[in-house]
């Protein structure tokens, strides 16, 4: 008796915290996220997931809530990676933002940003005089129809799993590399495909 009052209390403090799970995942449309946790209850997972990625190898990424824990180094942050419908002269479009938060990188020299979740890596980003604003850097990539290389994994109806190389580079001729994992559900998908296809 007592373990099935335990497993509602914690169950309890799952839905209690979904707001916060929800604020902290990369990605958009935050209300069709939090329906679908509401609907998916207190199942627990591995804090780690390893996904393959171009060129044959692995990543091993660290799990927060039902997306990716924010890659960083003792240099820099990710602080965003999110896929973003855009309208542009009546045409619908995707393209993905990302922002890195420098701690003891004061200057960036280059900023290059791959989608390595295929079999060949896609290019996305090659900021090579990145500047910052407020202390951040920020770029869009390029816009791509849902039916391009780089986009045509949203027709999927399930979930999908995006990864994305950082290689950054400073001044001083130190670089090093992160990745990001980004979580898009179904529900996100079919939201984006319905904007786009209008």
């Amino acid at each position: 008796m007592h373990k099935v009052v335990e497993n509602a209390s914690i169950c309890q403090r799952c839905r209690l915290n979904i707001s916060d799970m929800v604020r902290t995942r990369f990605g958009i449309f935050p209300a069709l996220l939090l329906a679908a946790l509401w609907s998916g209850g207190c199942a627990t997972s591995s804090p780690h997931s390893s996904i393959g990625i171009a060129g044959g190898g692995s990543v091993n990424l660290e799990k927060s809530g039902t997306g990716f824990k924010r890659a960083e180094n003792d240099r820099v942050r990710i602080s965003d990676a999110s896929l973003q419908p855009v309208n542009f002269d009546g045409n619908y479009y995707v393209r993905w933002t990302f922002t890195i938060l420098p701690k003891k990188a004061s200057e960036l020299s280059n900023i290059r940003i791959e989608d390595v979740t295929g079999s060949s890596p896609f290019p996305l980003v090659n900021d090579v005089a990145p500047q910052q604003n407020g202390g951040s850097w920020k770029e869009t990539a390029g816009l791509m129809e849902i039916s391009s290389a780089g986009a045509n994994w949203l027709a999927d109806p399930r979930d999908s799993v995006r990864v994305f190389r950082f290689t950054i580079s400073e001044p001083n001729g130190q670089s090093y590399v992160l990745y990001q994992g980004v979580q898009e559900s179904r529900a996100t998908k079919e939201a984006i495909r319905k904007m786009v296809s209008r």
